[in-house]
């Protein structure tokens, strides 16, 4: 099993392949590399997984071949809370964008 297809399993929402291979790229990982234990416990892998759940708790409803996919608020909070006590662990930032979107004041 590579890389690629271990993150691709954690759950059987159908991520994009672009997505999981720019997820595991920006965490230093070489998607096709075969996967061991030693890497499956390395702070990279495991902040790639943190960045597939995150992505996963704000992914759209599709239907895809007839089957839809879908994820309840609870769902979407257990994948946050998931992802975020594995960047912690790590030591990562969640949010690396720094930009805050919303109104504030009383004029546009």
């Amino acid at each position: 099993m590579t890389v690629l297809d271990s993150l691709r399993t954690i759950n059987a929402y159908p991520v994009p392949q672009q997505v999981v291979e720019a997820m595991s790229v920006g965490r230093g990982l070489q998607p096709d590399a075969s996967l061991s234990p030693d890497l499956v416990r390395s702070p990279e892998y495991r902040l790639a997984k943190a960045d597939l759940l995150m992505w996963l708790s704000g992914a759209p409803d599709v239907t895809q071949e007839g089957i839809s996919y879908s994820f309840t608020d609870e769902q979407r909070g257990g994948f946050r809370i998931s992802a975020s006590a594995i960047y912690a662990e790590c030591g990562d930032a969640e949010d690396k964008s720094g930009t805050i979107y919303g109104y504030k004041g009383d004029r546009l």
